[in-house]
């Protein structure tokens, strides 16, 4: 990076988060440069000389890491948990693991496609809904999904205080017959598939993510993960390609 950096590009660029929430940090006063508490989104520094900290910790730019998983039941998408093992722990120790963090999130009973990563910008661009990058699960319920109960699943539920509407609900052909859907979401909410289903009487055996955008997971098994170049990932996202 050169001289005269916008604040929230390097905040950003540290992997903290995205442009947008740095520059919520700093109109918090949670970032300091050179000591001094910087209030000022528009503040541009120099990262070879200024020294920049978040809430007195001195940030720094990493090299930036994307990793594909294949997310198993049982692990939660977070940092650090007190109870349970994070997705995380599957990483070997030579991969710095400070500043990583999933993209979107995958609940404890949930499987499949995860990406992990330490920049904030990529993730944005991954989950901001104006980008429409369409996620995709494969669901197994309880009971058969008849057609009525598929075009019922695309009229819409009530999700956090809002009516949301997946963007494609079909059957797929796997045994059992008739439990098995396929479910893209353009924005995924807490627990939205297991909402849907359960408005409507079923219950979600197993849910996993196959697909983010046009980036399919087709090889990693359970656990195994791929380290990839982060114009690489971007390409197989928005043009096709899998892991």
């Amino acid at each position: 990076m050169t001289q005269g950096v916008r604040i929230n590009r390097f905040i950003a660029a540290c992997g903290v988060c995205s442009r947008r929430k740095a520059d919520l940090l700093v109109m918090a006063g949670r970032i300091s440069v050179n000591l001094k508490v910087c209030t000022d989104p528009s503040r541009t520094i120099d990262p070879e000389s200024d020294v920049v900290k978040l809430d007195g910790d001195v940030i720094s730019i990493r090299p930036k890491l994307y990793i594909a998983m294949n997310k198993p039941r049982g692990l939660v998408c977070s940092v650090s948990d007190r109870f349970s093992p994070t997705v995380l722990e599957l990483l070997p120790s030579e991969i710095p693991v400070e500043g990583l963090f999933p993209v979107g999130r995958l609940d404890k009973g949930s499987e499949g496609l995860l990406l992990l990563t330490n920049d904030g910008e990529m993730a944005q661009r991954i989950l901001h809904p104006s980008h429409q990058i369409l996620k995709t699960y494969e669901v197994l319920l309880d009971a058969t999904a008849d057609d009525a109960a598929l075009e019922s699943f695309m009229k819409g539920t009530e999700v956090e205080g809002r009516t949301v509407r997946p963007e494609r609900v079909v059957a797929i052909p796997r045994r059992p017959e008739g439990r098995w859907i396929s479910v893209t979401l353009s924005e995924g909410l807490k627990r939205e598939i297991r909402i849907m289903a359960a408005t409507r009487g079923f219950k979600v055996v197993r849910l996993v993510r196959t697909r983010v955008g046009r980036l399919d997971m087709k090889r990693l098994r359970p656990g195994e993960f791929m380290i990839l170049d982060g114009k690489v990932l971007l390409k197989m996202i928005l043009h096709g390609g899998s892991v």
